[in-house]
């Protein structure tokens, strides 16, 4: 355990993307696995994107980078980090936006 932690503790921008993107796709599959076991509990033939829309689910799951972000700037001072964060946060939030306005809601 104290291995990984070790790795996670770098102040480079490569750093930052790959936490950037590993902790969104991991969120987006607890909370479409979530949504999917409701429906199964319930017993609806109803599919989890016709219940949430995929924009939804992929906003939400950008919420952890704001934290993940904050902690790699001001606790840890890793500028770098944070800058990749950021990148891929945005570059999600474009994706949403995008999705959002071509597909509707």
């Amino acid at each position: 355990m104290r291995n990984w932690m070790e790795k996670l503790r770098k102040d480079s921008l490569w750093m930052g993307i790959l936490l950037a993107t590993l902790v969104p796709a991991i969120t987006f599959g607890i909370i479409y696995g979530v949504l999917a076991l409701i429906i199964w509990a319930t017993g609806k033939e109803v599919g989890v994107l016709e219940l949430v829309s995929a924009q939804k689910i992929i906003l939400l799951s950008i919420i952890p980078n704001i934290f993940i972000m904050r902690h790699y700037l001001l606790k840890l001072k890793y500028d770098y980090t944070g800058r990749g964060i950021l990148l891929v946060t945005f570059i999600i939030a474009i994706i949403f936006v995008v999705m959002e306005f071509t597909m509707g809601s």
